[in-house]
C-alpha cells in the first residue's frame, strides 16, 4: 500500500521517548508512529464493534421478554408446561438426554 508523509507536532518529551525505543528496537520513528496509529485504530474498531453488538443483545433481549410477556397473557398459552418442565418430565420418565 503506497504510503502518505504526514506532519505531525509532538512535545519534546515525546520526541525523546520516541527516539529512545525506535534506537532500541532499531526502527524508524515513523514505523513506531504507524504501528501506533494502526494499533489506535483497530482497537477503536473492536470498541465499537463490541458497543453495537452490546446495543443488539439489549433490543434482543427486550424482544424476547416482550414476546415472553405476550406469550404468557395469551390463555391458550398460559397454562401449557415450559420447556424447562417439559425437559425435566422427560429426564424423570428415563427419555432425557445423556439417559
Amino acid at each position: 500500500m503506497p504510503k502518505k508523509k504526514v506532519a505531525v507536532a509532538l512535545s519534546e518529551w515525546l520526541l525523546d521517548e520516541l527516539d529512545e525505543v525506535a534506537s532500541l528496537k532499531r526502527v524508524s520513528r515513523s514505523s513506531l508512529v504507524e504501528e501506533a496509529v494502526a494499533d489506535y485504530v483497530v482497537r477503536k474498531r473492536t470498541r465499537e464493534g463490541e458497543e453495537r453488538y452490546r446495543e443488539q443483545a439489549l433490543l434482543a433481549l427486550e424482544d424476547m421478554k416482550a414476546f415472553a410477556a405476550e406469550y404468557h397473557a395469551d390463555p391458550a398459552t398460559a397454562l401449557e408446561p415450559s420447556s424447562l418442565e417439559k425437559l425435566r418430565a422427560l429426564r424423570a420418565d428415563g427419555r432425557g438426554v445423556g439417559k
